[in-house]
Order: C-alpha cells, then sequence, then structure tokens
C-alpha cells in the first residue's frame, strides 16, 4: 500500500501523530510492517490491520469508495507523482472479496455516501449504541425431547453472547426464540425423524458460518452426580448459569376434552429398541399402576405414547382410560397444548416429566433405577411436583445394573393422595 505516500508524508506524519506507524511494506522509514499484504487498497488495509490488532466489531467512516462530489479523497489531491483513486472503480469488488473472507468480524459502514453494498450500514449513532458483535456457535443439540426441553435454558444463556446455530430435530421447543438459527440435525431415531420432516420448514437456507466455534451439549453421568442434576450437568458442562426452560404454547391440541372433570395425561410405561436403558430406568411395574390405579377415578385420563410393533411397546397390561392415543397422533405443538391444559401429569422419568415443568402443569415423577429423583430438580424450582423414589435410589446410569426399585408404597400413596388433592385444581 502506496510506499510512495509515506516517502512524501513521512515529515508530515511524524510532526502531527504520536501514534504506532504500520505498513505492509517492510523497511518502510521506521513504519511497523504487519501481514495485511494480500490487502489490494488502502481502506482493506485498514480493516485488515484492526483485525490484525484484535478488532471484532469494525465502524467504517469515509468509506465512499466512488468520487463524491467528483471529488478524488475528501481532502484536495496528492502531490503529484502520488495516485489519487485512479482504480476507484475496481473497490467495490475488492471489498466484497474482502467480506467473503472475514470471519467471525462485525464490519459496519455508516459511510453517508457509499458505493459499497457488502457490509451492513447503519448511521454512526445507531451504531455505536448497537449491542456488542455476537461471534457464531454452532451447538450440536441433544436427540431426546425432553432433553432439548433442558436445553432451551442452556440455548437462552448462549445467545446472550453468541450468534447460535442449533441442530435439533425438535423446531417448535424453541418457537418463541426467533434469534435462533435452526439447522436440521440427521438422525435414524423414529420419532425424532418424523418430527424433523413435519417441521422441515421451520429451519433455516443460511449455512454455518465459516469458523463458527463448535459445542456439543450432553450431561455426563458424573456431572449430573456433582451437580445434583440434568440441567445443573448440562450449564456446568458449558459454562452458563443453570436457567428457564418453561414454555409458553400458543398452540391448541384439537382434543374434545370434558370441562366438569380434571384431566389427567398419562404416559405408560414402555420400552423401545433404540434406547436400552428403558427397562432399567422404569419404575416397578406394579407399584406404578397401584400408584395410578390410586388417583384414576378421580380424572379423565389421556394415555399418550408413540407405540410401533417392534420398535416400541407397553410393558404392562391395558389399563382403564378414558382416551387412548398411543400411535403418535399428536404432533409436539398438540402434546404441549395437552400437557398445558392437563390439571396433572403422571410419568416416569422421560419427557413427559420435562414437559409437563416446562409448561408449569404439576406433574408425578415416579423413578425406577438408572437415575435418582434430583434429576429434575431445575424444573420442580417453578412447578409443583412430586418425585415418588425407591427407598434405596441409584444413580448408576447402568442400563444392566440391578438397581432396588423398592418403594414404601404406603408412604407413596400418601403423598400422592395429598398432592393430588392439593394441585389438581383445574377443571
Amino acid at each position: 500500500m502506496d510506499r510512495a505516500w509515506w516517502k512524501a508524508y513521512i515529515d508530515e506524519v511524524r510532526e502531527v501523530f504520536k501514534g504506532r506507524y504500520v505498513t505492509s511494506f517492510a523497511h518502510c522509514h521506521g513504519a511497523q510492517r504487519i501481514g495485511v499484504e494480500d490487502t489490494p487498497n488502502s481502506g482493506a488495509g485498514a480493516i485488515m490491520t484492526a483485525v490484525h490488532y484484535g478488532a471484532r466489531r469494525i465502524i467504517l467512516l469515509g468509506y465512499d469508495c466512488q468520487h463524491t462530489g467528483g471529488k478524488a479523497h475528501w481532502h484536495e489531491d496528492h502531490l503529484a507523482g502520488l495516485g489519487n483513486a485512479a482504480s476507484v472503480d475496481k473497490w467495490p469488488a475488492q471489498f466484497q472479496r474482502l467480506a467473503d473472507k472475514l470471519e467471525d468480524v462485525e464490519v459496519i459502514n455508516c459511510t453517508r455516501e457509499t458505493a459499497l453494498s457488502c457490509f451492513r450500514r447503519m448511521g454512526l449513532e445507531d451504531a455505536l449504541s448497537a449491542p456488542a458483535h455476537r461471534p457464531p456457535l454452532h451447538i450440536q443439540g441433544m436427540h431426546g425431547m425432553g432433553d432439548n426441553l433442558h436445553q432451551r435454558a442452556v440455548v437462552r444463556e448462549l445467545v446472550q453472547t453468541n450468534e447460535v446455530w442449533l441442530e435439533t430435530p425438535w423446531p417448535s421447543i424453541y418457537h418463541d426464540m426467533p434469534e435462533l438459527n435452526l439447522v436440521q440435525k440427521g438422525t435414524r431415531l423414529r420419532t425424532q425423524a418424523k418430527n424433523l420432516n413435519r417441521e422441515i420448514g421451520a429451519y433455516t437456507n443460511r449455512s454455518i458460518p465459516r469458523g463458527a466455534r463448535s459445542m456439543r451439549i450432553s450431561y455426563p453421568p458424573d456431572m449430573v452426580r456433582q451437580h445434583r442434576g440434568v440441567l445443573a450437568a448440562m450449564s456446568a458442562q458449558v459454562g452458563v448459569a443453570v436457567g428457564d426452560f418453561r414454555m409458553p404454547v400458543p398452540w391448541s391440541h384439537g382434543l374434545d376434552l370434558p370441562e366438569d372433570k380434571p384431566v389427567l395425561a398419562f404416559r405408560p410405561l414402555v420400552e423401545r429398541t433404540e434406547w436400552g436403558g428403558c427397562r432399567n430406568r422404569n419404575p416397578d411395574i406394579d407399584s406404578y399402576l397401584r400408584l395410578f390405579d390410586s388417583i384414576r377415578d378421580r380424572f379423565f385420563v389421556v394415555s399418550v405414547a408413540d407405540l410401533e410393533d417392534k420398535q416400541e411397546w407397553m410393558v404392562h397390561r391395558e389399563i382403564g382410560v378414558d382416551l387412548t392415543l398411543h400411535k403418535g397422533e399428536l404432533s409436539f405443538q398438540r402434546l404441549a397444548a395437552l400437557w398445558r391444559d392437563a390439571s396433572m401429569v403422571m410419568s416416569s422419568p422421560g419427557f413427559g416429566v420435562v414437559l409437563a415443568q416446562a409448561v408449569e402443569t404439576p406433574v408425578v415423577a415416579v423413578f425406577g433405577g438408572y437415575e435418582a429423583g434430583y434429576s429434575f430438580d431445575a424444573g420442580a424450582r417453578f412447578t409443583p411436583t412430586l418425585a415418588i423414589t425407591p427407598i434405596n435410589q441409584c444413580d448408576c446410569f447402568s442400563h444392566t445394573h440391578p438397581c432396588d426399585k423398592t418403594i414404601n408404597m404406603d408412604e407413596a400413596l400418601a403423598r400422592l393422595n395429598d398432592f393430588v388433592s392439593e394441585h389438581a385444581t383445574k377443571p
């Protein structure tokens, strides 16, 4: 960039400017050489100099890139022998190529009159008061519905400081977060794949930015034990506070439910080929059904599952309910609306519990092996939650460990009766 300019003006520069001198040339009048050799003009060089020194938000002033008012510069022409913007017609394309190379850098053009269209335009006052640039973050999200509901709280924290690109098979779970860029999450899991195809229109057509930082969210068992909860473990893993995953539900379930009797949304006990932990995680079957039978007559019961031959099946006898929806009839939107309008939810550990907490419907969670009752404590801060646990709770997170699922039934039945009497108030 203009070695001749340095020769002509170095004395004046030294007289009036006391800051650091930098250039792309070697041995240039005492100026420090920095690595911006590939910049085709001095304006591009100034941008890359800012990037070189760590700037991630750059505001441009005076980048006309045209002969505004018929002048080559805002000042008079340079001395004879120096260039006077003779190649100005080439500059817009040069800046476009520069813009295409910039990663994790926000450039805002606040020039009043400009030929550049490759950078975001904004008034100077607005640019100075605008929120700081949020670097792109690619989150490899989780597959499960309950996990994605918990994940809402983590994502809410991360979008405060990042432009988030989230892989998920459950777009509607994030319907109230328009700032998210939702990305399809490839999956062979049956229910997830069905929902992904159902909501295909909710995904962005934009590509994840080059250079975006990548993050995977999960909850390793050791961290669940250490932090006493699934959401607490998720949050600790990525370094954010334990947030709020509650979710507004603007949808309707479209079901004909009674207005004069409270509704119980019920999850039967199932096993499935896709995940081998169901058998160990489920509570003792006889205990679960006995607890259900003790309150069954107080509710209009809707039993919800997504059963399919040789893929997912119920592990206990048929029970008397008022409405059976066991073929995946409900989309996520309709399911969330049913959970919202129910007076109470009864479920083994899984999405049924987390969804109830997300929509603030009282929930009874009956535990077996695999995990302890503290798993869902984060949601219990906001939603009445009755955790019925074995006498000897086990948090082995093992699919095969012989966990003791014995429940003190006299105590459990009494607690369940009191909980229903206090919280099943919606007709």
